[in-house]
């Protein structure tokens, strides 16, 4: 006898389900019919039943008041001499002290309540059935709304957990795009405006490497629209080898040397585009925040199947005028970190007076 269940058709439906459970007040009057009634029972009863309704219909499902329960038993004790089953009432405090938030506030509530429909019957020499009827059905009540209240309780905080993790995802897939993008953009527009500058002084002095240049630029151009459009759909197809490749030739425009020492090809699978991306990041910040001349990339091996990149270059750019000044991340390093971090990874940054070396480590997945 409770309108709980309603929760999960939501307000409209709760409202329609607690009018459905009124229909239990149909046996209030029933003695009338055959001991017959006065005036002051009508009356008394329609006041009783008005501060009834008025208190049952105010409160939430799930979120009754702890004086409601007891407001609708104190109704239910003063409706005694109106000559009506007036226990249907206690049955309905019942079920209200079955929706307190705190269990042993209700079971309390309960026991109280029945005690003293004891005490008051035996008092008033009331019929020991009135006493058996109202607390039989108090305890059946009480226990069928208990339990669909617990039930709509934790559906309602379900609810919410999904809820909560439809935002997670969306959020973190904002962060994955945003991350993505700044790594892609941020990286192939630095290429192609080192290789554009190339060009243009080329362009007196070596015909042939100037359309070269310029044919590089819209490959890069085109591969980057690619990439944009693989990271929005996300798909990540960064590699580890063609992101070498990629790096020697952007160093190289920009009058870098770049040295090599490791396999790339021999990067676990698992591996591949975190470091891809992690490389990427880093030969972005070499060319438009340094003036290296050279760049080291290092890849290594470690026991467990750890592997290792080490970015070197012989940059000052990255060095404070204050040498005790904690290197300040941008979104890109932000985002390299990041990225490492949710595969399981780690991120080292040093900076000295050589330059400055990034190195980033990831295990194999299982």
């Amino acid at each position: 006898m409770n309108a709980i269940s309603a929760t999960f058709r939501g307000p409209h439906g709760a409202s329609r389900f607690r009018w459905f459970y009124l229909v239990y007040l149909i046996i209030y009057p029933i003695p009338w019919f055959y001991d017959g009634f006065h005036t002051l029972d009508i009356v008394g009863s329609g006041v009783g039943l008005i501060a009834f309704l008025t208190i049952y219909l105010s409160y939430a499902p799930l979120q009754p008041a702890f004086w409601q329960g007891w407001a609708i038993a104190g109704i239910a004790f003063a409706m005694a001499p109106f000559h009506g089953i007036w226990t249907v009432f206690i049955v309905y405090a019942s079920a209200t002290f079955a929706g307190y938030a705190s269990r042993h506030r209700a079971v309390a509530s309960l026991v109280f309540v029945l005690l003293i429909l004891g005490l008051f019957c035996w008092w008033t020499h009331r019929p020991w059935p009135d006493a058996v009827f109202g607390a039989s059905f108090s305890i059946a009540s009480f226990a069928g709304t208990s339990l669909t209240t617990d039930l709509a309780r934790r559906h309602r905080q379900l609810l919410e957990t999904q809820e909560e993790v439809r935002h997670l995802a969306a959020s973190t897939e904002r962060e994955r795009i945003a991350r993505d993008l700044h790594d892609l953009l941020g990286h192939s527009l630095t290429v192609i405006a080192v290789k554009a500058e190339l060009a243009e002084r080329l362009n007196t002095l070596d015909s042939s490497r100037s359309r070269r240049e310029i044919q590089e630029i819209a490959e890069t151009a085109r591969q980057s629209l690619r990439e944009v459009r693989a990271a929005v759909a996300g798909m990540h197809g960064a590699s580890l080898p063609r992101e070498v490749a990629q790096a020697e030739s952007s160093l190289r425009s920009a009058g870098i040397r770049m040295q090599l020492s490791g396999d790339p090809e021999a990067v676990d699978v698992s591996q591949d585009g975190i470091l891809a991306m992690a490389l990427r990041e880093a030969v972005t910040n070499i060319i438009r925040h340094t003036k290296a001349a050279h760049c080291t990339i290092r890849l290594q091996q470690e026991r467990s199947k750890t592997a290792v990149m080490i970015i070197e270059d012989d940059g000052q750019a990255y060095i404070p005028v204050n040498a005790r000044k904690p290197l300040t991340e941008g979104h890109g390093l932000r985002g390299m970190r990041s990225r490492l971090a949710a595969a399981g990874g780690a991120l080292h940054i040093e900076q000295g007076t050589k330059g400055l070396r990034v190195t980033a480590r990831l295990g194999a997945s299982s």
